[in-house]
C-alpha cells in the first residue's frame, strides 16, 4: 500500500520564492526608513564612493558660504558708514558755507565752530564704529586689506581693500587743522570738505564693486552647492513612492507564496486519500 506521495518540489519552490520576498521587503523597508537606496559600499561601491567625494566637497562650501557671509557683512558695515559720512560731509560743507560770511558776531562764529568740532568728532566716531567680527575697512588698520575663503580649495580668495577715512588722511582730507573760526578758515574747511567728498565717493564705489563681487559668489556657491546635493540625491537618495509601492508589491508576494506552499503541502494528502479510499 502506498504511504507517501513526494510531492515537495511545489512546495520549495514557493518556499524559496517566500524567502527572496522577505529578503527584498527587509532591504525595501531598510530603504524606505533610511531613505537612501545606497547606505554603505556594500550596496554601490561606486555611486558610494562619489557620492562621499561631493559631500566633502559640500562641506567645503559650507565653508565657503560662512566665510563669503563674513566677507558679505565686513563690506556692508562698511558700505553703511561710508555712505553716513558722506552725508555728514555735505551737512559740514553747508555750515562752512554759511561760516564763509563775514557778518557773524564772535559769539555766534564760536557757536557754529563748536557744532563744526563736534561732526568732525563724529566722523572719527563712524570710522572707529564700521567694524564686524573684528574688521574694519575703514580705520587704516587693515592697510593690506581683510581676505576671505571664495572658492572649495582656497585658491582664489576674495581681498577687501583697507582704507583709512580717519579726518587728516588721504580720503577725508578735512583735517583737525580745520575750523570756521574765521571766513577764510571756513573757506579752506569747505574747499577740504569738497575734496574729501569726491574722495569718499570713490570709496564708496570701490566698495559697491566689492560688495556685488561677493554678492555674485555667493549666489555661484550657493548654486554649485544645490547642484551637488541634487547629484548626490540622484545617486544615493531612495524614491519612497516607488519603494512604498515594492513593499505592498512584496507582501502580496509572501501571502500568496505561502498560499502556494499550503496548497503544495495538502496536496500529496489529497492524492493518498484517493488510494486509502
Amino acid at each position: 500500500m502506498v504511504e507517501n506521495v513526494n510531492n515537495a518540489g511545489g512546495a520549495v519552490v514557493a518556499l524559496r520564492s517566500m524567502q527572496t520576498a522577505r529578503e527584498q521587503l527587509v532591504a525595501s523597508e531598510k530603504r524606505l526608513s533610511s531613505g537612501l537606496k545606497v547606505d554603505n559600499a556594500r550596496d554601490d561601491a561606486v555611486s558610494f564612493q562619489a557620492a562621499s567625494a561631493m559631500r566633502g566637497q559640500t562641506a567645503s562650501l559650507r565653508s565657503v558660504s560662512q566665510s563669503l557671509g563674513r566677507a558679505e557683512g565686513v563690506v556692508d558695515v562698511a558700505l553703511a558708514a561710508g555712505e553716513q559720512i558722506s552725508r555728514l560731509l555735505v551737512e559740514m560743507r553747508g555750515a562752512a558755507a554759511t561760516a564763509m560770511a563775514g557778518d557773524f558776531t564772535d559769539d555766534q562764529r564760536a557757536a557754529q565752530n563748536a557744532a563744526f568740532q563736534e561732526q568732525k568728532a563724529q566722523l572719527v566716531q563712524l570710522v572707529r564704529n564700521a567694524t564686524f567680527d573684528d574688521a574694519n575697512l575703514l580705520d587704516g588698520s587693515n592697510p593690506n586689506g581683510v581676505s576671505f575663503i571664495a572658492d572649495a580649495d582656497a585658491s582664489q580668495p576674495i581681498v577687501l581693500a583697507g582704507r583709512n577715512l580717519l579726518p587728516g588722511g588721504a580720503v577725508v582730507t578735512l583735517g583737525p587743522q580745520n575750523d570756521l573760526s574765521s571766513p577764510s578758515a571756513a573757506a579752506q574747511a569747505f574747499e577740504q570738505i569738497g575734496v574729501s567728498l569726491g574722495n569718499v565717493g570713490q570709496v564708496l564705489a570701490d566698495m559697491g564693486d566689492e560688495s556685488k563681487k561677493i554678492g555674485a559668489q555667493i549666489s555661484f556657491v550657493s548654486r554649485l552647492a544645490d547642484v551637488l546635493a541634487s547629484g548626490i540625491g540622484r545617486m544615493v537618495d531612495a524614491d519612497l513612492a516607488e519603494e512604498s509601492a515594492l513593499i505592498q508589491a512584496l507582501q502580496v508576494r509572501q501571502t500568496l507564496s505561502a498560499q502556494a506552499i499550503s496548497i503544495a503541502n495538502s496536496a500529496p494528502r489529497a492524492l493518498l486519500s484517493l488510494f486509502r479510499g
